[in-house]
C-alpha cells in the first residue's frame, strides 16, 4: 500500500476533518486551473507544474480544447494548524452542453467553490450552476479569479478594482438570495470579512483572502506586476494559504453538512433514516447515492457514490430502493485524478467508486439489507437542460451495428441528457443531446471504440405540448377496467405524488391508495408509450402531467398487463388530442462576448438571424450581448460570428423554454 493509501484511509475516519467541495463556474473562468493548485498543496503535483498541468483534464479532447467535459475527482491530504485534512475535490464542467455533469456531482459533495472571472463577471452559466448548487444544500465559497486582467489588461486604478469586486460579490449574493434555501440565505452570503471570499490568479498562483498569512495589500500587488514580478507575488500571497483555509473554516464537515443537507435532497425519509444521515456513523446501516456513472470494459459500471453511513466493503449486500433489487459489492475503490486506487472499505462521509451494482442510475438511493431498512429515498437529481438536438449515425459496417447499439446503451446509461433512438422498421440510429459540442465528443467516444460513423448534420429536436387541462374516462375494448384520467400542462408539483418523471418534463402521478409496485410499473409504461409521438406530426410529447384518478376493476384479475397499457396509452393519446396540442419549438438564451471592434458585424449576424436583443453591456474591451435565438437559428449562426470576429467572439446558448412553431 502506497503512502499516499495509507494517509488517506487514516484521514477517512475523522469525520472533523474531511471536506467534500466542488468548483463550480462558467467556461473557461479558471476552474481547472485552481484544481491544478489545490493539488500541489496536497503533494499530488510540483508547484512548477501547478497552474498549466490540468490534472483532472485526463482525455485528449479536454487538452486538446482546453475546457473540462467531465467530473474528475481526486483526494488529498492538507495540513493545517499542526492537524490533517482529508479534502474530497470534485471538478466540474463549465461548458453549458455538459452541466447535467455538475448536477451529477453536487450530489456528492457539502460545499462548492465558485470562480468567476473578474473581466467577464457574473456570465449565464455561472447563475444557472449557482442555482444548481443552491438546490442540493451547499454552502458557497467566492474565488474572483484573474484580477491580473484588471491590472495589466484594463489598467484599472485600485478604487476601480474594489468598485469591480464590490460589484460581482453583490452579484453573487443576489444570486445565493434569489436560490439559497430560504433558511441559509443570510448565513450563505459570501462576505470578505468572514473569509467566504478570496480574490486572486490561478494563472499566476496567489491569492488573498482574511486566511492570508501576509496582510492582503491591493497596492503590492499593483506594483508587483507593474515590474513584473509575478514570483514575488506568488511568494508574499500564496493562492493555496488564501482558498484551503477558507474551505476548512467554512465548508461543513460531512456530519453538520448532513443533518442541514438531508431533508432538501430527500424524498422520503423516516426517523430512523433521518438517525442514519445525521449521525454520518461508520457503525450504522450503509447508506448509499449514486452521483456518477462511468464505464470499463474491464471492470464494467462503475458508480461513483456518497457513503451517507456506515462502512461499505466488497461483500456488502444492498438494496436499490428504486428497483428492489439486492445487489453485492465487489470491490471499494478511490479516485486519483484518472486512476481507481482499491482499498478495503470506505467509510461515511466519504465519495467511494463502488464496483459490483449492475441496476443503478444516476441518483438511486441504496441501503444494506441487514436488519430493518428505513423508508429512505433520495431525491432524483434534476437537471437544468434538456436534449434539444439529433444527430442520425450510421456505421460505415454493417457489421458494427450491434456494438454501435451496445456502446449506445452504455453512454446512455452514464452520460447525462444523452439518449439515441433505433427505428425497426428503418434501422435509423440517431442521437440526441444538450447541443453540438456535446453530440461531438460522444461521436468522438464512439470512434475511439473503433466503430466508423457517418453522421448527418444536427437537427433541431420539435415537440408537442399541450395547452389546457383535458379529463376523459375510458374503458378497454373487453369491458373489463374503467380509467379515468387528466392530462394538463406541467407545472409544480408535489415530488411525493409523482410516480415517473422523464428528461422533457412529463410527469405521471397515481391518486389511488394502496396500488402496488406492479401495477405502477405497468401505468408507467402505457405512459410512456403514449408520449412517444404526438398526434399532431409525431414528435415526442413534452411538459404534460397526466393524473390517473381512478381505476375500476370491472371484471376479477383484470388489472394486467395486456389489458393495462393499451388502455392507459389509448386515454392519455384522446385526452391530448381534445387539449390544444401544437408543434413547439425550443429556444435558447444566448450570450455572446465581443472585441468592442467586432460590436457591428456581429449585431449585423444578430439581427440576420431574427435575434431578440434583451441586454447590451458595455466593458472597457468588449460588449457582451444577451438575446433569445430560435435553435434551428443557432445551428446556423456559429460559423458566421466566427468569421465576423476573425475567431474572438465568444458565444453560449443555454435552453430557454419551448415556442409554439408558427
Amino acid at each position: 500500500m502506497s503512502h499516499y493509501t495509507r494517509e488517506i484511509l487514516l484521514a477517512m475516519t475523522n469525520k472533523q476533518n474531511i471536506r467534500n467541495i466542488s468548483i463550480i463556474s462558467h467556461v473557461d473562468h479558471g476552474k481547472t486551473t485552481l484544481s491544478d493548485h489545490l493539488l500541489q498543496a496536497g503533494g499530488l503535483i510540483s508547484r512548477i507544474m501547478a497552474g498549466s498541468a490540468r490534472v483532472l483534464d485526463y482525455l485528449d479532447e479536454e487538452q486538446k480544447r482546453g475546457i473540462t467535459i467531465k467530473t474528475a475527482n481526486i483526494s488529498f491530504i492538507y495540513k493545517f494548524n499542526g492537524e490533517s485534512f482529508l479534502v474530497n475535490l470534485v471538478d466540474t464542467p463549465g461548458h453549458v452542453d455538459f452541466s447535467g455533469m455538475v448536477s451529477q456531482a453536487l450530489r456528492l459533495v457539502d460545499g462548492v467553490i465558485i470562480v468567476i472571472d473578474a473581466v467577464e463577471q457574473v456570465m449565464a452559466q455561472t447563475e444557472t450552476v449557482i442555482r444548481q448548487a443552491m438546490k442540493e444544500g451547499l454552502k458557497p465559497l467566492l474565488f474572483i479569479n484573474k484580477i491580473d486582467r484588471l491590472i495589466n489588461e484594463l489598467k484599472l486604478t485600485k478604487k476601480d478594482i474594489k468598485i469591480r469586486i464590490s460589484n460581482i460579490i453583490q452579484m453573487t449574493n443576489d444570486l445565493i438570495n434569489q436560490y439559497a434555501p430560504s433558511q441559509f440565505r443570510k448565513e450563505w452570503k459570501v462576505r470578505v470579512d468572514v473569509g467566504t471570499v478570496i480574490m486572486g490568479s490561478a494563472l499566476h498562483g496567489w491569492g488573498i483572502s482574511k486566511y492570508s498569512v501576509n496582510e492582503p495589500k491591493f497596492e503590492d500587488i499593483i506594483d508587483f506586476y507593474s515590474e513584473k514580478q509575478i514570483e514575488e507575488i506568488r511568494e508574499n500571497y500564496p493562492l493555496i494559504e488564501a482558498v484551503l483555509p477558507s474551505v476548512i473554516k467554512n465548508i461543513s464537515n460531512p456530519v453538520d453538512s448532513q443533518i442541514n443537507r438531508m431533508r432538501l435532497i430527500t424524498k422520503e425519509l423516516d426517523k430512523d433514516a433521518e438517525n442514519y444521515l445525521s449521525k454520518c456513523d461508520d457503525n450504522e446501516k450503509v447508506v448509499l447515492c449514486i452521483g456518477k456513472l462511468m464505464h470499463d470494459d474491464n471492470r464494467g459500471t462503475i458508480s461513483i457514490m456518497r457513503v451517507f453511513s456506515g462502512k461499505v466493503k466488497s461483500g456488502t449486500l444492498v438494496k436499490n430502493v428504486r428497483t428492489g433489487e439486492i445487489g453485492k459489492v465487489h470491490q471499494v475503490c478511490i479516485y486519483k485524478g484518472q486512476s481507481l486506487v482499491t482499498i478495503d472499505s470506505v467509510t461515511a462521509g466519504n465519495i467511494a467508486a463502488i464496483i459490483g451494482i449492475k441496476d443503478g442510475i444516476i441518483g438511486d438511493t441504496f441501503i444494506e439489507t441487514k436488519g430493518h431498512i428505513p423508508k429512505l429515498l433520495f431525491s432524483p437529481i434534476s437537471y437544468i437542460q434538456e436534449p434539444v438536438i439529433s444527430r442520425r449515425v450510421e456505421p460505415r459496417k454493417i457489421a458494427d451495428i450491434p456494438k454501435l447499439q451496445k456502446n449506445l446503451e452504455i453512454l446512455t446509461l452514464i452520460k447525462p441528457n444523452f439518449s439515441y433512438s433505433y427505428d425497426e422498421n428503418t434501422g435509423e440510429i440517431k442521437i440526441y443531446g444538450i447541443g453540438e459540442l456535446q453530440l461531438e465528443i460522444i461521436i468522438g467516444e464512439i470512434e475511439e471504440l473503433g466503430i466508423k460513423v457517418e453522421v448527418s448534420e444536427p437537427e433541431v429536436s420539435l415537440v408537442e405540448q399541450i395547452e389546457k387541462e383535458e379529463s376523459i374516462t375510458k374503458i378497454d375494448t373487453l369491458e373489463f377496467v374503467e380509467i379515468s384520467v387528466t392530462c394538463k400542462p406541467t407545472e409544480s408539483e408535489s415530488e411525493s405524488e409523482i410516480i415517473y418523471k422523464d428528461s422533457r418534463n412529463n410527469i405521471l402521478i397515481v391518486e389511488i391508495e394502496e396500488i402496488n409496485q406492479g401495477i405502477e410499473e405497468i401505468l408507467i409504461i402505457g405512459f410512456k408509450n403514449a408520449i412517444l409521438k404526438g398526434p399532431v406530426n409525431n414528435k415526442p410529447i413534452r411538459n404534460i402531467t397526466v393524473i390517473i384518478s381512478e381505476i375500476k376493476e370491472l371484471e376479477k384479475n383484470a388489472l394486467r398487463y395486456e389489458i393495462l397499457v393499451p388502455l392507459v396509452r389509448t386515454a392519455i393519446y384522446e385526452a391530448i388530442q381534445k387539449a390544444d396540442i401544437g408543434v413547439y419549438e425550443p429556444i435558447y438564451s444566448f450570450t455572446i462576448t465581443t472585441p468592442m471592434h467586432y460590436l457591428g458585424q456581429v449585431l449585423k449576424i444578430t439581427q440576420k438571424f431574427d435575434c431578440e436583443i434583451k441586454d447590451t453591456q458595455h466593458l472597457a474591451t468588449r460588449t457582451i450581448i444577451e438575446g433569445k435565438i430560435s435553435v434551428e437559428s443557432s445551428l446556423r449562426i456559429a460559423t458566421e460570428l466566427r468569421s465576423a470576429s476573425e475567431g474572438y467572439a465568444f458565444w453560449q446558448f443555454q435552453l430557454k423554454g419551448y415556442e409554439r412553431k408558427k
